[in-house]
């Protein structure tokens, strides 16, 4: 476990270039009691899709800019604060975020009984109105897909809803990029190092991920 303050954090999550196919930046979460501010700075344009391609069909002679994101439950990639296809299977990353049982199709908590019967409908327009009706770690289905312009996503989301506080934070965690490539995604995953829907998509074995490296800073106020 990483030693953390209660009250507020500031959490970086790295794509290292040199094990997350090309992409680099930093996504990084303000977590405080009443609200957490994400703010990603990527930089997507030599991203290595000749890779990607190879691995998802449907992926190929596409321009990709849109991608699912989502905070996964575990970082099995020792070493690298970040990865890219195989390094972002269900066996490298887990499954998504879901302390409360939201029970998506991906939530960590999928295969136990409390989810067997759930129906899950995450999105933008509910998460205002039940914010415990999406999984923590469904980001994508709370704010929308991120969207590269040029090759960059540079934007800022606030979660007032549901976010996971400063104590509940584990260094197994990573945020996980998924391509939409038509109806196929592709992984790109960040390992949670502290520094890794409404849509119909195939599940693909390629991603970016970045793992939570380290806490830039910790503050003990509001």
């Amino acid at each position: 476990m990483i030693p953390i303050s209660p009250a507020s954090a500031t959490v970086v999550y790295t794509f290292d270039p040199a094990t997350s196919g090309g992409v680099a930046g930093t996504i990084t979460t303000l977590v405080k009691a009443a609200a957490t501010v994400i703010t990603a700075e990527l930089d997507m344009a030599k991203a290595n899709w000749t890779a990607l391609n190879a691995a998802e069909i449907n992926c190929t002679n596409l321009t990709v800019t849109e991608y699912l994101w989502h905070i996964h439950t575990k970082w099995d990639n020792p070493g690298k604060v970040s990865e890219l296809t195989a390094g972002c299977s269900f066996a490298k990353t887990g499954n998504h975020l879901d302390p409360d049982y939201a029970c998506g199709t991906n939530s960590d908590h999928i295969k136990e009984m409390t989810c067997a019967h759930k129906t899950y409908g995450c999105n933008t327009t509910s998460y205002a109105e039940a914010p415990g009706g999406c999984e923590k770690g469904d980001l994508s289905g709370k704010f929308g897909t991120m969207k590269a312009v040029s090759g960059k996503i540079s934007e800022t989301w606030i979660d007032t809803g549901n976010y996971p506080t400063v104590a509940k934070h584990k260094d197994t965690w990573s945020i996980v990029l998924q391509a939409v490539c038509g109806t196929a995604i592709h992984h790109k995953r960040p390992r949670h190092h502290l520094i890794h829907h409404n849509r119909q998509v195939l599940q693909c074995p390629l991603a970016f991920a970045f793992h939570l490296l380290l806490i830039v800073s910790v503050k003990t106020g509001s």
